[in-house]
């Protein structure tokens, strides 16, 4: 009975995700087949709405970018494809970018993807924990000499964006405007960094120098050795203003030295 039961609740989620097994379902369970077949349709139309709502909170400009009609048809697809395992459906649709470069109709539309990319990790930001500490108003104002030993650590809510196309400046004038942004050099590659002043995620865009810095920071080494490489790739870095601008942004959670084994 047990292996019996259990046969049925997996013929039942396959059903949900694809029409064409319900057959095998159907012929298990009691009672009138259409009624049967309408309460299983009810389920599906139920789940596939739980797709689209979680997916469009997750990605509002790419639901929008996409209008509702493809997004409906993007939903399904992506949830048939990679359903939900977690009850938290904050978590659904991590893949999206993965499927929008592989699924047919969108597989040409890089942007798609990389504002998809960009989305998620907004979305993360927007979950993430708060950072428990603060750099401390000394070190907002220190010269690259004074934190030469230092190493740092990012605000929980901070990753780092590389797309192939303008993603952050199509997302961003879309947030504004409301309307499809006609960008010149679309294509042209993009680095950003995603960052959290109090509750709200935001997004920075940044030298591809910067990016590599930051990268070199969030893997351990000390802003000497960092801004050493930075001015190596750009004689002309400015490390001051960066070093602001990563302070007001919330990019920085803590600064400290490093103390030798």
């Amino acid at each position: 009975m047990r292996e019996s039961l259990k046969q049925v609740q997996l013929e039942f989620a396959t059903s949900l995700l694809h029409t064409n097994a319900e057959t095998a379902l159907l012929a298990r369970l009691a009672g009138d087949v259409a009624k049967n077949r309408n309460r299983v349709a009810h389920y599906r139309d139920h789940l596939r709405h739980t797709w689209h709502r979680a997916l469009a909170s997750a990605y509002p400009v790419l639901h929008s970018l996409m209008g509702e009609a493809f997004f409906v048809a993007l939903s399904r697809e992506y949830g048939t494809a990679d359903p939900s395992r977690s009850s938290d459906l904050n978590r659904f649709g991590s893949r999206m970018a993965e499927l929008l470069e592989a699924w047919p109709p969108t597989a040409t539309l890089r942007y798609l993807a990389d504002v998809a990319r960009l989305e998620w990790v907004l979305h993360r930001a927007r979950y993430a924990a708060d950072a428990v500490t603060r750099p401390s108003s000394r070190w907002t104002y220190a010269t690259v000499e004074a934190l030469e030993n230092c190493s740092i650590l990012f605000h929980p809510a901070v990753e780092l964006v590389h797309t192939s196309t303008r993603a952050a400046d199509r997302w961003r004038m879309f947030r504004s405007s409301g309307e499809k942004p006609a960008l010149s050099d679309a294509d042209h590659p993009q680095w950003s960094v995603v960052a959290r002043v109090g509750w709200t995620p935001d997004v920075l865009v940044i030298s591809e120098n910067a990016f590599a810095m930051l990268t070199e920071l969030r893997d351990g080494a000390t802003i000497g050795d960092a801004h050493r490489s930075a001015v190596s790739r750009d004689a002309s870095f400015d490390f001051d203003r960066h070093w602001h601008q990563w302070i007001r942004h919330g990019i920085v959670a803590t600064a400290d030295v490093r103390r030798s084994a």
